[in-house]
């Protein structure tokens, strides 16, 4: 049986689980989503479920080019160097806390003061096109050239996933002041599970 989650009956089950697990999430190690789970986002991609990632990594695949990603919390990616070196550091982050930090060391670098910090920034609950849920905001802060970037998902412990991302890119520019871009962002807007 299939049932997606957009609207009526199903925004009504999203948010009684973001109710349930408000309180509840600050515990949750994270886990994998059911095999054959869709996830569709507002950026028109679509990701599925697929078993077989080795912990504490789940698999997905993108439906429109049928490429796979092994993603832990549904926001780093195990094909990155930096997330691979640090695995160790980043599963410290679990079970999730707001506040815990994984400070992530740079493949090659001996420079500290350009570390790469990973934290959980606040717990919210969010209202995204499938609903209003209780999630976690991971915060990745990582220096590049002149700026930083600050990447933030919005993973939800009750979908297994995050459903909100955004990105901002910072760099101070001529006399001192600070020029920002956000170059891209997503929300989910619907689950299917088998």
């Amino acid at each position: 049986m299939t049932s997606v989650v957009k609207g009526g009956i199903g925004a009504m089950l999203i948010a009684m689980l973001a109710w349930t697990t408000e309180g509840a999430a600050q515990n949750v190690p994270g886990s994998c989503p059911a095999p054959r789970t869709i996830y569709t986002f507002t950026d028109s991609s679509s990701l599925q479920a697929l078993p077989g990632a080795p912990p504490p990594f789940c698999r997905f695949a993108n439906l429109s080019g049928g490429q796979q990603v092994d993603l832990f919390l549904g926001a780093f990616s195990a094909a990155s160097p930096i997330v691979q070196a640090n695995i160790d550091v980043l599963t410290s982050l679990l079970p999730l806390q707001v506040g815990k930090t994984a400070h992530l060391a740079r493949v090659g670098s001996g420079d500290r003061s350009r570390q790469t910090t990973v934290q959980i920034e606040k717990q919210e609950t969010i209202e995204v096109p499938v609903g209003r849920l209780a999630c976690f905001v991971l915060l990745w802060t990582e220096p590049s050239g002149q700026g930083k970037w600050e990447r933030r998902w919005w993973y939800c412990p009750s979908l297994e996933y995050a459903v909100k991302y955004t990105a901002q890119f910072e760099v101070v520019g001529a006399g001192g002041q600070p020029l920002s871009s956000q170059p891209t962002s997503w929300e989910l807007m619907g689950v299917r599970v088998p």
